[in-house]
């Protein structure tokens, strides 16, 4: 099988198996789209170990700075000035903070950031579903890359 047709076949699979949890499981608070942001962020990463580690790091680095954004705003306030001047101090770190190599994947970051600010933004225990559901994501991707390779080989 075509390596290309056997990573379908196995995120195929596997996205029903997400869909299941994340829907079909509302107890686990997984939050469906965020765990395919993820999935998306590690092969646009470049997949591999190395791919799980740049998603995850720079990812969960713009959730939790999000997460720390929207304390701030709260707490000036919440009005719209607080927030526009906060947002685009974070979009300053979540850029410049790949000078630090472990956070460098800065579409991770902004995928982060988004999840969180499209989840709701809450500051709660929300925050740390929201990164488990991100480490689902990516653990996910790993999955189906590696069950895709494995198809190919066998064919």
């Amino acid at each position: 099988m075509k390596l290309l047709h056997a990573l379908a076949s196995s995120i195929a699979t596997l996205v029903a198996v997400w869909v299941y949890l994340s829907v079909g499981n509302p107890d686990f608070h997984f939050n469906p789209w965020i765990g395919f942001v993820a999935w998306a962020a590690f092969f646009a990463a470049g997949g591999g170990t190395a791919g799980a580690i740049k998603s995850a790091a720079a990812g969960l680095a713009g959730i939790g700075l999000t997460a720390i954004t929207l304390y701030f705003v709260g707490t000036l306030g919440g009005d719209i000035t607080s927030l526009v001047i906060l947002v685009a101090v974070l979009a300053f770190v979540l850029v410049a903070m790949a000078d630090f190599a472990p956070l460098a994947y800065t579409p991770a970051a902004f995928l982060g950031a988004a999840s969180f600010f499209g989840s709701g933004g809450k500051i709660d225990v929300s925050i740390a579903f929201i990164a488990l559901t991100w480490i689902a994501g990516i653990a996910f991707g790993f999955a189906s890359e590696l069950a895709g390779k494995r198809l190919a080989r066998t064919a």
